[in-house]
């Protein structure tokens, strides 16, 4: 019965320590990273507020997403996360605006009462006015969600070291027909531009905005797989999900199930992802109804 007693308590503190280093490496991904300033663990009553920027001709992106980031502040919203958009032509929803936007900020306010009183505020009507448009999708979660999404993620990544299998990263660059070397050569050619333009914000974070609309039986089964590979991926590199909700309309009366924003570490791996072996033969597996895609690096540090 002793010796039953120690190795539960053994077995216990074990899983302690696992889960503290766990939280304590997200903790520091988060604030370190990211640049995320979202809590762990929040009351259930704030609202989260996703808005799409896109600048006026001639507008600085840092001057102006600093000018939105400090003007919803002033309103008593708190900025989580701020991010340029990294690629020129993300997955677009085609219940948006047909935009290239250029910026996404993710803004908390204590409920989502008020929100509903700053937006119609001529302090916020003024802000926007200094965009060519401002866009925004509500999004409303349970308390400790996040801290079971990170439970989630332990859990895979304890999983794959225990299966023994193979490491998905380094990638395996897939393989290219003759007939397509010089269309695929200029393709990473430009692939490379542009990491090395974002890298000037951030090398080691890359953080994609999604947008969702759930499609049919059909549609769901193939992305449940899909998003199963993809979790699985990034688990192994500390990194997945940082914020998961239901999406409210707030604009246009759009239609979308839920907000998605999951980090990757950095631009560069998600460059060699998207032309590996293992993304090419499972991303025809990402089937929804609608759905908007936008890679962001974070910026919050340079505002």
């Amino acid at each position: 019965m002793r010796i039953m007693l120690i190795t539960v308590c053994v077995l216990v503190s074990l899983v302690v320590l696992i889960v503290g280093s766990q939280l304590w490496n997200h903790s520091q991904l988060r604030r370190g990273v990211l640049f995320d300033r979202q809590d762990l663990l929040h009351s259930a009553d704030v609202f989260h507020v996703v808005s799409a920027l896109k600048l006026k001709p001639g507008q600085e992106l840092l001057e102006g997403v600093g000018r939105y980031v400090k003007g919803v502040e002033q309103q008593g919203a708190e900025v989580i996360y701020a991010g340029k958009v990294a690629f020129p032509k993300p997955r677009k929803s085609r219940q948006m605006p047909d935009l290239e936007w250029e910026a996404f900020v993710v803004s908390q306010y204590a409920t989502r009462d008020a929100w509903e009183t700053a937006v119609v505020s001529t302090n916020y009507t003024g802000l926007k006015n200094e965009f060519t448009r401002v866009w925004s999708l509500g999004m409303q979660r349970k308390a400790g969600l996040n801290f079971v999404v990170l439970l989630y993620m332990l859990q895979r990544r304890v999983r794959h070291i225990l299966s023994g299998n193979a490491a998905t990263y380094p990638f395996e660059p897939v393989e290219v027909p003759a007939e397509r070397s010089l269309q695929v050569t200029a393709q990473r050619e430009l692939l490379d531009e542009i990491v090395a333009e974002n890298e000037a914000f951030s090398e080691d974070a890359l953080v994609i905005i999604n947008f969702q609309k759930f499609g049919d039986a059909r549609q769901r089964s193939a992305n449940s797989k899909y998003g199963d590979s993809m979790m699985s991926m990034l688990s192994e590199v500390g990194h997945g999900p940082v914020h998961i909700g239901r999406a409210i309309s707030l604009e246009d009366d759009v239609d979308f199930d839920q907000v998605a924003i999951v980090s990757y570490p950095g631009i560069k791996y998600f460059a060699e992802m998207v032309q590996s072996k293992f993304y090419t033969s499972i991303f025809g597996g990402k089937q929804l109804g609608d759905d908007l895609s936008a890679p962001t690096v974070p910026i919050l540090q340079h505002l």
